[in-house]
């Protein structure tokens, strides 16, 4: 089925353009069955103080304060979920978690997180883009003008800073 995708969004490439691919690939997303949807928990068992490491494309994190404070429960649901590649690993440090989209297929598909972690978790999210959604929040929360602003535009011929 995924080779059939392929052929449909380069031929639809080859003779109607990056739209017809577009349309395509929306089209072959809408028919597909609910089975493509996958849910999975892990529970990794930590000392805190930790940090949690988000890295994805097309994700929303939403992030809880939870009731163990020993444990971090993530639950990801993938939908579509054959266009991710999902890996979470665990160290002294913390516990990261990576949503990578495959080529072409990728665009199709989405994850979406609920992480419940202790306390005195530090949070680092790389979305490319993405949504973070926090539960629970008691106390100040401060962000860098950075974060909102928009992406530098690259300058034809000079190499990127």
């Amino acid at each position: 089925m995924i080779k059939a995708l392929r052929w449909l969004a380069g031929m639809a490439v080859r003779w109607g353009g990056a739209s017809a691919a577009a349309r395509v690939l929306h089209a072959a997303a809408t028919t597909l069955p609910e089975r493509a949807n996958r849910t999975e928990t892990q529970v990794f068992t930590v000392t805190p103080p930790i940090t949690v490491y988000v890295r994805g494309s097309q994700c929303r994190v939403t992030v809880s304060r939870g009731a163990d404070p020993r444990k971090v429960v993530v639950r990801v649901n993938l939908v579509r979920a054959f266009g991710l590649e999902l890996a979470a690993e665990q160290d002294e440090a913390g516990v990261y978690i990576v949503a990578r989209q495959k080529p072409v297929v990728g665009r199709l598909s989405r994850a979406e997180f609920s992480i419940a972690v202790p306390a005195e978790t530090h949070l680092v999210f790389r979305l490319t883009p993405g949504d973070v959604v926090l539960n629970d929040l008691d106390g100040m929360l401060e962000l860098p003008a950075s974060i909102l602003a928009p992406a530098a535009e690259a300058v034809p011929g000079e190499p990127p800073s």
